[in-house]
């Protein structure tokens, strides 16, 4: 059935390993994190990780990689998943805040590598967060950020909802917050499907927000790429990448609105 890989979580790890293999590994390894040519001697930070399939294809390639998440059952479920890279000393899961000090102490310059794929839009504190991860970094380190634009078709990731029809109705996470939400209600999602979906329609974040935050965390903009059609849509709906013609990144409105995926790299200034 359409959309299955949001209730399977072994499809969607699939999803998640075959699409940093194929787009995320190799955008991050063009620009050399913390100068380093080979990816076996990158230590990586992942932070909202989940089960730790966006980090497979580094561990598999001999990295050493490090997740954190705040779901301890995603990690649990992970650690079992893992369990090879993990023997081999490639990989390492752990539950947990990553902005507290105990681990703030402890990773402080310490990453090649940090990544946020699909995860700063849940964040409330960005400039925070963007902030703290600086600290993280080897001298030449480098933050990955993959992500939904706010405008794009669903960027309120709508398309986890439960109704059959919400799911497929772009844009509709543009209304007002009230009317958004009494949409919800009119379309009977649950309770917590509702809490998620408003969470996410506060928490947006657009492409020039993003640069808001990078410019104000004393981050610089190392490379980005905008997709018309989302790497990741390959393997979820069989449609064929597509990077955003050139000349439309340039102008803001249709930028935002055509992006459906956002790759940046940031380094320190």
């Amino acid at each position: 059935m359409p959309y299955e890989f949001h209730t399977d979580p072994q499809k969607y790890l699939e999803l998640l390993v075959n699409n940093t293999r194929k787009s995320s590994l190799p955008f991050i390894m063009n620009h050399q994190p913390g100068g380093k040519t080979h990816i076996s001697d990158l230590k990586i930070l992942e932070l909202g990780c989940g089960e730790g399939g966006n980090l497979q294809p580094f561990a598999e390639k001999g990295a050493h990689c490090i997740g954190m998440d705040l779901e301890c059952n995603k990690i649990e479920h992970g650690k079992s998943i893992m369990k090879t890279w993990i023997d081999q000393g490639n990989m390492e899961l752990f539950c947990g805040n990553i902005f507290d000090p105990e681990w703030s102490n402890k990773f402080q310059g310490k990453f090649d590598l940090i990544i946020l794929k699909d995860v700063i839009e849940h964040i409330p504190s960005k400039l925070e967060a963007l902030q703290n991860m600086r600290n993280y970094l080897s001298p030449n380190g480098l933050i990955f950020i993959g992500w939904p634009p706010y405008y794009m078709p669903f960027g309120g990731h709508q398309q986890i909802a439960k109704n059959k029809w919400l799911k497929k109705l772009p844009w509709i996470h543009l209304l007002p917050r009230g009317v958004y939400g009494w949409f919800l209600k009119k379309f009977d999602e649950t309770p917590s499907m509702q809490e998620e979906l408003l969470e996410i329609h506060d928490l947006r974040v657009t492409i020039n927000q993003m640069n808001g935050y990078v410019k104000n965390a004393q981050l610089r903009l190392v490379a980005s790429k905008f997709y018309f059609i989302n790497p990741i849509y390959e393997d979820k709906f069989g449609l064929k990448t597509r990077v955003l013609w050139k000349p439309l990144t340039a102008i803001p409105i249709l930028r935002d609105f055509m992006t459906t995926s956002c790759y940046y790299l940031l380094g320190k200034k």
